[in-house]
């Protein structure tokens, strides 16, 4: 039986980089940030041999996990949102075009383009999918006016 929901971990080539860009862009804080190795990481995660870097940052009501695999390094597999496999957290925002525009300065890149969404339970809202630095795909999504989802 699942108690609780804890956290969503994303593979990252440069976690410092990662503990920057959610730190200090997204107002993420960080909780931990260390290593960790030996013969029982390996049999968790099913790669043998495992030493990573760990990040654990708390914000906006989730807790978020970014892990480097210092070895062995694995592929980069990075890519559009429509590779099965592909994940990516979204947030609710004021000012999107602000925030975007932040998260460019600070080395994301564009996935699409902020635009007014217009079927389904989302009709009226803007959305955007950027890429943080390392790749993970964040999705912006800015309620039309009087909506009842509210940023933290």
């Amino acid at each position: 039986m699942i108690r609780s929901f804890d956290h969503t971990s994303f593979t990252v080539n440069d976690v410092e980089r990662a503990v920057a860009f959610w730190r200090d862009v997204m107002g993420f804080a960080v909780a931990d940030l260390s290593g960790r190795e030996g013969d029982w990481l390996g049999a968790v995660v099913g790669v043998p041999g495992a030493r990573c870097r760990i990040a654990h940052l708390h914000g906006h009501g989730t807790h978020l996990e970014f892990i480097q695999y210092l070895e062995p390094a694995g592929d980069d597999v990075t890519g559009p949102p429509n590779r099965p496999g592909t994940a990516h957290v979204a947030f609710v925002v004021e000012d999107i075009e602000a925030l975007a525009q932040r998260m460019l300065a600070a080395g994301a890149s564009e996935q699409g383009r902020i635009t007014r969404c217009a079927s389904g339970g989302a009709v009226g809202c803007r959305a955007v999918y950027l890429k943080d630095p390392n790749g993970i795909i964040v999705e912006l999504v800015e309620p039309p006016p009087g909506d009842v989802r509210k940023s933290a």
